[in-house]
């Protein structure tokens, strides 16, 4: 504490002055435990957070494959294509982001301008059925129908690229203290499970009612379904794109930036010679290898049943809130590489009891229990309350774990790369995600998956049935435990983070006052080398 300022004034600036008031008068406290996000830019952040991800995206898989029908090879061309322009994309937009400097900030006009532009393209998206006409979408080969919806794909990218490599490089400048950033992490990474989740519940819910013959309609099950997804669509990203506007007003960024633009080269020189971001990246990349289909595809097309996952999840909703509340808590003990491993491996493993219970017992009628939503449910359930302990550790190390990243970054360099960052951890995890959406659509064409079953409810062969369930369960089990090895090479113990905040609160309260000093007297500002 300063000599010349009494404890119960330190705790009153601490709590109640401003962040230039913080950083001046109380430089000398360098611990990694205050508190700079107000309640309202707290409350804010839940919201954006939460909505942010308010969509049905994660079924544009279903919607292109059953209601636009396109081909499956003509998606493997898609992919392929689509694959080489994300990484391409990728580069661009990092390069401009990491040299955008505004009195906003470095990230928050990308988060403000990926609102509107994503909401208008959902609508044109999700309506595309009625736009091109019943015929044209029945043909699976219709060639503008595919080009159209290729376009659509691939302008939805850029916007989204711009956004999420701005927001994955806003969460790290947010707040200089890893505490504080971990509390904003956990709040709002509980919370989004409630309102992210409720687009996808409606949408699953309404799918498995239509599919299952449980709403009265005259429609056939195919125009209702299509009917669904115009209506979701555009609706959840109208309702994304007004939070996401509205929280960019009262956002801050709190980390200074470096006065002069970095140069890209140096950028990506210092990204990849560091060890923990390589070791991240390289866990990331294993971790993306796989087939592209997951448990949603099992649930759907085997057990006809989307919403199997949240009917066996409730039991989980117990469970969920452990992680979330006792993460920093944990921190203080651990290293976020431990906690961050720990939380990956710990409920995929159950995964392949699971592969075994399901392919080798079988019910009194001779259906093998994998078949069988009544034989999966007990196992789901016990699986969903394993994985829901351990979500919270595993969500918000994994922000940290890249948040670390940064901080290393600019602790061993003097400057931060977190849109260049964000762009080389991206692009080491697209290249094999990209290859299994090449692969996906294959994958299902070589084991007899039948793209017109699901809207008539027509079952899959059993040949189609036994793959979906073993690449949604033990093939994933694998690559989740391959993925975990290169993090043993992470050099960031806890220590060694402790002693990194330590300096680096020390040096940010250095270059702020410089900073305001310099607006105070509208002189340049002088950057110590360090």
């Amino acid at each position: 504490m300063p000599a010349n300022l009494p404890k119960d004034k330190a705790i009153e600036i601490a709590m109640n002055g401003t962040d230039e008031e913080v950083n001046r008068q109380l430089r000398q406290y360098t611990d990694v435990d205050r508190r700079v996000v107000s309640r309202k830019e707290t409350i804010g952040y839940i919201l954006f957070d939460s909505f942010r991800g308010f969509n049905i995206n994660g079924h544009k898989d279903i919607f292109a494959e059953t209601i636009l029908k396109i081909d499956l090879n003509l998606l493997s061309v898609y992919n392929a294509f689509a694959g080489v322009w994300d990484i391409v994309d990728d580069f661009i937009i990092g390069g401009i982001i990491e040299k955008t400097r505004t009195r906003w900030g470095k990230f928050i006009p990308y988060m403000a301008m990926s609102g509107a532009p994503l909401a208008v393209l959902a609508l044109i998206y999700w309506v595309l059925p009625y736009l091109l006409g019943q015929d044209n979408c029945n043909n699976l080969t219709y060639m503008p129908k595919f080009l159209i919806w290729a376009a659509l794909e691939l302008i939805n990218e850029v916007f989204d690229n711009f956004r999420n490599v701005s927001i994955g490089g806003y969460i790290s400048t947010v707040t200089p203290y890893p505490t504080d950033r971990r509390r904003l992490i956990s709040i709002a990474s509980y919370s989004s499970i409630i309102f992210s989740r409720l687009p996808d519940l409606v949408i699953e819910f309404a799918m498995d009612f239509i599919t299952n013959g449980l709403v009265k309609t005259t429609k056939t099950k195919e125009q209702a379904l299509k009917k669904a997804f115009a209506i979701l669509g555009p609706s959840t990203m109208v309702i994304s794109a007004i939070i996401i506007t509205w929280y960019c007003t009262i956002a801050k960024e709190r980390v200074h930036q470096k006065i002069e633009t970095p140069k890209i080269k140096e950028s990506l020189r210092i990204v990849f010679t560091n060890r923990p971001l390589l070791a991240k990246m390289i866990s990331n990349a294993f971790g993306s290898f796989g087939t592209g289909v997951s448990t949603n595809d099992y649930y759907r097309y085997v057990l006809y049943m989307t919403t199997f996952e949240t009917i066996a999840g409730i039991p989980s909703v117990f469970f969920q809130p452990y992680g979330f509340a006792k993460y920093n808590a944990l921190a203080a003990r651990f290293s976020t590489k431990s906690l961050y491993m720990v939380s990956q491996v710990a409920a995929k493993t159950f995964y392949i009891p699971i592969w075994f219970y399901g392919r080798f017992l079988k019910t009194k009628n001779g259906k093998h229990f994998f078949q069988s939503r009544i034989a999966m449910l007990p196992v789901t359930a016990v699986w969903e309350c394993i994985y829901a302990t351990f979500w919270g550790v595993k969500s918000i190390s994994g922000d940290e774990i890249n948040n670390e990243c940064n901080d290393y970054i600019e602790w061993k360099y003097g400057q931060r790369n977190e849109a260049t960052l964000s762009v080389a951890s991206t692009i080491i995890t697209k290249i094999p995600s990209r290859l299994n959406a090449i692969i996906q659509p294959q994958f299902k064409r070589w084991i007899g998956y039948d793209q017109t079953a699901y809207a008539e409810k027509r079952e899959q062969s059993f040949n189609a049935q036994k793959w979906l369930f073993a690449f949604a369960t033990i093939i994933t089990s694998f690559t989740v435990l391959f993925s975990i090895v290169p993090m043993f090479w992470y050099n960031i113990n806890k220590e060694s983070r402790d002693r990194m905040y330590r300096e680096l609160n020390e040096r940010r309260v250095k270059i702020a006052e410089k900073i305001n000093e310099s607006q105070d007297n509208n002189e340049p500002v002088e950057e110590e080398a360090q």
